[in-house]
């Protein structure tokens, strides 16, 4: 009976691997110890070496050899001329000393994708980043509000507390509200940068600490979100100059804090009203009972001075904010996460100048109005889902929404 020959197992060759038999054939090493070596037949080191000098061209036109070094074939993925162009953009932008992060790179590639008229064609996302990364050797480096402990009896017991409120007073999630504080760096930079594969360590630049500090504020409905409380340092700034609008509720004090007398004002002459117009809006009457869920600091003014009419403050308890401030369950990092987007977008398209420059010509003006879209885009979903915790008998009115997306990422306070 004659001998069977056992099928050889198809083999597939990396370019690292076909570059290194084109080097060892020339410098003479047997085929057969080759074949043997990378498992492969005679027919394919012949293939390999009558390629050799189309794969030198492909690894010389390549900007980083050691990205394609697993690649299999010498095809180029789709969308070449779009992935080189954007590139060419980070490393010019790099020649120069300018941060680049992953997320200016996903804008900055939607904004070639729409100038190009491939706009849906690639959706970049953090797979496409992952995936121009590897291609071009870019990684990541870095350039140089830890919450208190909750108290959780504390916490469980207010929520049985609260449950008692909305039901005593009949309350309805449109007559619920929570406001909270937040810092906000506006004109602060991402403190990680990708860098090419033979860079160092990145030298740093002076981050902008200017700040403002905002207070959001929702009812538990999701329908209706208060105008931005926005506090500066500065009354009269030059950029408000011929400005008649604002899209905020702009106060100024001299460290850019929230104070008591600031947000007793607030609450006066902003809330009360936006609240009234609201339940006018929605065929309550005005005066209907109306809650506002604040957490206990020294910026707040004391509960017997938050009450005009049926509309009242209510306060939670120490260190509970981190487990059931509505507002604190992602809202303001959601809020923060639209911003941060809209700050890297108009950055990407400066082209002008050094990024030092960018942030001395981003002013204060510019914030409010960034802020006060970044709050609007903010999905009644998540401003719903955001009272699960202190009141679980609120339920969403489709479960087949969109998913909450208030926990991932953003700025730091």
């Amino acid at each position: 009976m004659p001998k069977v020959l056992e099928k050889r197992k198809r083999v597939v060759l990396t370019l690292k691997q076909t570059v290194d038999i084109c080097r060892r054939l020339e410098r003479g090493e047997s085929r057969q110890q080759l074949m043997a070596e990378y498992g492969v037949g005679s027919s394919t080191i012949y293939d390999i070496k009558s390629q050799t000098k189309k794969l030198r061209d492909y690894m010389k036109a390549t900007d980083t050899p050691k990205a394609v070094e697993n690649h299999h074939t010498l095809q180029y993925h789709r969308g070449e001329m779009m992935d080189k162009v954007l590139y060419e953009w980070f490393s010019l932008k790099k020649s120069k000393g300018v941060t680049i992060t992953g997320p200016m790179l996903q804008e900055k590639g939607r904004d070639l994708a729409k100038k190009m008229g491939k706009e849906g064609a690639c959706q970049f996302s953090d797979g496409w980043l992952h995936r121009f990364k590897v291609r071009h050797s870019i990684r990541k480096l870095d350039i140089s509000g830890e919450s208190k402990s909750a108290n959780l009896p504390s916490a469980e017991e207010f929520v049985d507390r609260f449950a008692k409120i909305v039901k005593q007073h009949n309350l309805t999630s449109e007559q619920i509200y929570n406001a909270d504080e937040t810092g906000l760096f506006y004109c602060c930079l991402p403190r990680t940068t990708v860098a090419s594969e033979s860079e160092g360590d990145v030298k740093g630049f002076k981050q902008s600490k200017d700040r403002l500090t905002v207070l959001c504020c929702a009812n538990m409905a999701g329908m209706h979100k208060v105008k931005l409380c926005v506090v500066g340092k500065h009354k009269k700034l030059h950029c408000f100059k011929n400005v008649n609008y604002l899209p905020v509720d702009y106060r100024n004090q001299r460290s850019a804090w929230m104070t008591a007398e600031i947000f007793l004002d607030w609450f006066k002459h902003c809330f009360v009203p936006s609240v009234k117009e609201n339940l006018k809006k929605n065929g309550l009457p005005e005066d209907s009972k109306v809650v506002l869920l604040l957490d206990n600091c020294r910026a707040h003014p004391p509960a017997e001075e938050l009450v005009v009419g049926n509309i009242f403050a209510v306060y939670l308890p120490l260190n509970v904010t981190s487990v059931i401030q509505p507002m604190d369950q992602g809202v303001i990092q959601n809020f923060k996460m639209n911003y941060c987007k809209s700050f890297l977008r108009k950055l990407v398209n400066y082209e002008d100048s050094t990024i030092p420059e960018f942030q001395k010509q981003f002013n204060v003006k510019d914030a409010i109005f960034m802020a006060s879209l970044a709050w609007l885009d903010v999905k009644r979903q998540t401003l719903m889902r955001c009272w699960r915790k202190l009141y679980p008998l609120m339920m969403c009115d489709d479960e087949d929404d969109e998913e909450f997306e208030g926990f991932v990422g953003g700025m730091k306070n």
